[in-house]
Protein backbone atom coordinates (compact mmCIF):
# COMPACT_ATOMS: atom_id res chain seq x y z
CA UNK A 1 0.00 0.00 0.00
CA UNK A 2 1.42 2.95 -0.69
CA UNK A 3 1.78 6.38 1.31
CA UNK A 4 -0.77 8.43 2.45
CA UNK A 5 1.00 11.16 3.71
CA UNK A 6 0.93 12.49 7.38
CA UNK A 7 -2.69 12.42 9.11
CA UNK A 8 -4.71 16.12 9.44
CA UNK A 9 -6.34 14.79 12.13
CA UNK A 10 -5.37 13.48 15.93
CA UNK A 11 -7.33 10.57 18.11
CA UNK A 12 -7.60 11.81 22.03
CA UNK A 13 -6.37 8.72 22.62
CA UNK A 14 -3.07 9.61 21.22
CA UNK A 15 -2.60 12.83 22.24
CA UNK A 16 0.57 13.92 24.23
CA UNK A 17 0.45 14.78 27.04
CA UNK A 18 1.34 18.36 26.35
CA UNK A 19 -2.55 18.96 25.07
CA UNK A 20 -3.71 17.34 28.14
CA UNK A 21 -7.80 16.99 27.09
CA UNK A 22 -10.73 14.48 28.04
CA UNK A 23 -9.87 11.21 25.99
CA UNK A 24 -13.35 10.06 25.95
CA UNK A 25 -15.79 13.15 25.06
CA UNK A 26 -15.23 12.85 21.59
CA UNK A 27 -12.72 10.43 18.96
CA UNK A 28 -10.65 13.54 17.45
CA UNK A 29 -9.09 16.80 18.52
CA UNK A 30 -7.17 19.26 16.11
CA UNK A 31 -3.97 18.67 14.71
CA UNK A 32 -1.79 22.24 15.07
CA UNK A 33 -0.72 22.95 11.28
CA UNK A 34 2.95 22.79 11.02
CA UNK A 35 5.54 25.59 11.60
CA UNK A 36 6.63 27.57 15.21
CA UNK A 37 6.41 25.03 18.24
CA UNK A 38 6.54 21.54 17.71
CA UNK A 39 3.68 18.98 17.50
CA UNK A 40 4.60 17.72 21.09
CA UNK A 41 5.02 21.34 22.44
CA UNK A 42 1.50 23.05 20.64
CA UNK A 43 -1.54 23.30 20.43
CA UNK A 44 -3.95 24.28 18.25
CA UNK A 45 -6.07 27.88 18.70
CA UNK A 46 -9.37 25.26 17.97
CA UNK A 47 -8.46 23.54 20.93
CA UNK A 48 -7.63 26.50 23.50
CA UNK A 49 -11.04 27.96 22.60
CA UNK A 50 -13.20 24.56 23.09
CA UNK A 51 -11.05 22.54 25.67
CA UNK A 52 -9.42 25.80 27.83
CA UNK A 53 -11.37 28.23 27.76
CA UNK A 54 -14.65 27.31 26.76
CA UNK A 55 -15.27 30.05 24.25
CA UNK A 56 -16.89 27.69 21.63
CA UNK A 57 -18.75 24.52 21.84
CA UNK A 58 -17.19 22.80 18.49
CA UNK A 59 -14.91 23.51 15.46
CA UNK A 60 -17.95 25.38 13.80
CA UNK A 61 -18.05 28.18 16.37
CA UNK A 62 -14.13 28.35 16.88
CA UNK A 63 -13.97 28.79 12.86
CA UNK A 64 -16.18 31.89 13.28
CA UNK A 65 -14.35 33.54 16.01
CA UNK A 66 -11.61 32.68 14.41
CA UNK A 67 -12.54 34.23 10.82
CA UNK A 68 -14.06 37.52 12.29
CA UNK A 69 -10.48 38.71 13.16
CA UNK A 70 -11.37 38.28 17.35
CA UNK A 71 -7.85 36.53 18.03
CA UNK A 72 -4.64 37.99 17.88
CA UNK A 73 -1.39 35.94 19.27
CA UNK A 74 1.82 38.08 19.94
CA UNK A 75 0.11 40.69 18.71
CA UNK A 76 -0.32 39.19 14.99
CA UNK A 77 -3.85 39.01 13.89
CA UNK A 78 -4.54 34.99 13.32
CA UNK A 79 -7.18 33.35 10.94
CA UNK A 80 -6.16 30.19 11.03
CA UNK A 81 -8.31 27.59 13.09
CA UNK A 82 -5.21 24.87 13.76
CA UNK A 83 -2.57 27.97 14.14
CA UNK A 84 -0.03 26.33 16.89
CA UNK A 85 0.52 28.11 20.13
CA UNK A 86 2.49 27.34 23.05
CA UNK A 87 4.53 27.95 26.24
CA UNK A 88 4.88 31.67 26.08
CA UNK A 89 2.41 33.09 23.72
CA UNK A 90 -0.15 35.75 24.50
CA UNK A 91 -3.83 35.45 23.48
CA UNK A 92 -5.92 38.86 22.96
CA UNK A 93 -9.63 38.17 22.23
CA UNK A 94 -10.12 41.64 20.53
CA UNK A 95 -14.06 42.05 21.50
CA UNK A 96 -13.72 41.43 25.11
CA UNK A 97 -10.04 42.91 25.34
CA UNK A 98 -8.95 40.24 27.23
CA UNK A 99 -5.64 38.78 27.65
CA UNK A 100 -4.58 34.78 28.18
CA UNK A 101 -0.71 33.60 28.42
CA UNK A 102 -0.17 30.19 27.50
CA UNK A 103 1.68 28.36 30.44
CA UNK A 104 2.57 25.05 31.21
CA UNK A 105 1.34 22.76 34.27
CA UNK A 106 2.13 20.05 36.11
CA UNK A 107 4.30 17.51 34.20
CA UNK A 108 4.31 19.28 31.08
CA UNK A 109 0.62 19.95 30.80
CA UNK A 110 -0.24 23.08 28.91
CA UNK A 111 -2.96 25.41 30.57
CA UNK A 112 -3.93 29.39 30.11
CA UNK A 113 -3.25 32.07 32.44
CA UNK A 114 -5.37 35.32 32.48
CA UNK A 115 -3.26 38.89 32.48
CA UNK A 116 -4.79 42.12 33.43
CA UNK A 117 -2.69 44.03 30.36
CA UNK A 118 0.04 43.06 27.79
CA UNK A 119 2.11 45.67 26.78
CA UNK A 120 4.11 43.55 23.87
CA UNK A 121 6.70 42.17 25.51
CA UNK A 122 7.46 38.28 26.17
CA UNK A 123 10.40 36.49 26.98
CA UNK A 124 11.96 33.17 24.98
CA UNK A 125 14.56 30.76 25.26
CA UNK A 126 17.38 31.01 22.75
CA UNK A 127 18.11 27.10 21.11
CA UNK A 128 20.35 27.81 18.29
CA UNK A 129 21.69 30.33 16.58
CA UNK A 130 23.09 30.50 12.69
CA UNK A 131 24.18 33.22 9.85
CA UNK A 132 21.83 34.70 7.69
CA UNK A 133 22.35 36.16 4.05
CA UNK A 134 24.64 38.84 4.45
CA UNK A 135 26.10 37.08 7.40
CA UNK A 136 23.45 38.31 10.03
CA UNK A 137 23.55 36.37 13.00
CA UNK A 138 20.38 35.39 14.06
CA UNK A 139 18.84 33.28 16.75
CA UNK A 140 16.23 30.63 16.57
CA UNK A 141 13.99 30.49 19.91
CA UNK A 142 11.83 28.11 21.62
CA UNK A 143 9.40 28.87 20.30
CA UNK A 144 10.07 28.55 16.60
CA UNK A 145 10.34 32.11 15.84
CA UNK A 146 13.43 33.35 14.77
CA UNK A 147 14.93 37.05 15.81
CA UNK A 148 18.61 39.19 14.81
CA UNK A 149 20.65 38.11 17.66
CA UNK A 150 21.96 40.75 20.14
CA UNK A 151 25.58 41.23 21.37
CA UNK A 152 26.19 38.53 23.75
CA UNK A 153 23.97 36.29 23.61
CA UNK A 154 24.71 32.37 24.01
CA UNK A 155 22.74 29.00 23.60
CA UNK A 156 20.33 28.37 26.59
CA UNK A 157 20.18 31.97 27.20
CA UNK A 158 16.83 33.93 27.11
CA UNK A 159 16.24 37.36 25.79
CA UNK A 160 13.46 39.54 26.74
CA UNK A 161 11.20 40.56 23.26
CA UNK A 162 9.91 43.76 22.62
CA UNK A 163 7.48 45.08 19.46
CA UNK A 164 9.24 41.74 17.44
CA UNK A 165 12.97 42.40 18.84
CA UNK A 166 15.39 41.29 21.24
CA UNK A 167 16.37 44.16 23.48
CA UNK A 168 17.85 42.44 26.50
CA UNK A 169 19.76 38.96 27.58
CA UNK A 170 18.68 36.85 30.23
CA UNK A 171 21.56 34.97 31.21
CA UNK A 172 21.12 31.37 32.27
CA UNK A 173 23.65 31.35 34.94
CA UNK A 174 24.29 29.93 39.30
CA UNK A 175 22.29 32.74 40.82
CA UNK A 176 19.85 33.23 38.07
CA UNK A 177 15.74 32.93 38.32
CA UNK A 178 14.52 30.33 36.17
CA UNK A 179 11.44 28.50 35.47
CA UNK A 180 11.19 24.81 34.33
CA UNK A 181 8.93 24.27 30.71
CA UNK A 182 9.80 20.83 30.38
CA UNK A 183 9.76 16.93 32.60
CA UNK A 184 8.81 16.06 35.59
CA UNK A 185 9.66 19.34 37.51
CA UNK A 186 7.59 21.18 34.86
CA UNK A 187 6.17 24.74 36.10
CA UNK A 188 8.12 24.57 38.98
CA UNK A 189 10.32 28.11 39.48
CA UNK A 190 13.32 28.59 41.83
CA UNK A 191 16.68 30.00 41.53
CA UNK A 192 19.79 28.00 39.57
CA UNK A 193 22.14 26.27 42.30
CA UNK A 194 24.55 25.11 40.04
CA UNK A 195 25.14 23.57 36.53
CA UNK A 196 26.78 20.14 35.69
CA UNK A 197 28.44 20.27 32.08
CA UNK A 198 27.28 17.42 29.91
CA UNK A 199 29.72 14.66 28.81
CA UNK A 200 29.24 12.01 26.22
CA UNK A 201 27.41 9.90 28.25
CA UNK A 202 25.58 12.29 30.63
CA UNK A 203 23.27 15.17 29.43
CA UNK A 204 23.85 18.94 31.17
CA UNK A 205 21.60 19.53 34.13
CA UNK A 206 20.33 22.03 36.55
CA UNK A 207 20.00 22.17 40.07
CA UNK A 208 17.59 24.71 41.36
CA UNK A 209 16.58 25.48 44.81
CA UNK A 210 12.68 26.25 44.89
CA UNK A 211 9.58 27.15 47.34
CA UNK A 212 9.17 22.94 46.82
CA UNK A 213 12.78 22.49 47.91
CA UNK A 214 15.87 21.59 45.41
CA UNK A 215 15.31 19.64 42.47
CA UNK A 216 17.82 18.88 39.27
CA UNK A 217 16.67 18.68 35.78
CA UNK A 218 17.98 18.74 32.16
CA UNK A 219 19.77 21.98 30.83
CA UNK A 220 17.15 22.35 28.26
CA UNK A 221 14.16 22.17 30.19
CA UNK A 222 14.99 25.37 32.17
CA UNK A 223 14.33 28.96 30.89
CA UNK A 224 16.02 31.81 32.82
CA UNK A 225 13.09 34.43 33.30
CA UNK A 226 15.89 36.76 35.51
CA UNK A 227 17.81 37.66 38.56
CA UNK A 228 17.24 37.54 41.85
Amino acid sequence: MGNKGNNRHVKRLASNRYVHVERKVCAYISKPTAGRHSLDSSIAIATVLSEKLNLSSDMKESKRIVNAGSVEVNGKLIKNVKFPVGFGDVLHFIPSNEYFRIIVARKGSVSTEKIEKWDGRRVAKVIGKYKAKGNMEMVKLYDGSVLQSIKGVKVNDSVSIINGKADRIIKLEKGAKCLVINGLHASESGIISNIKPGTALRAATVEIEGDTGKAETLLENVMAIGRE
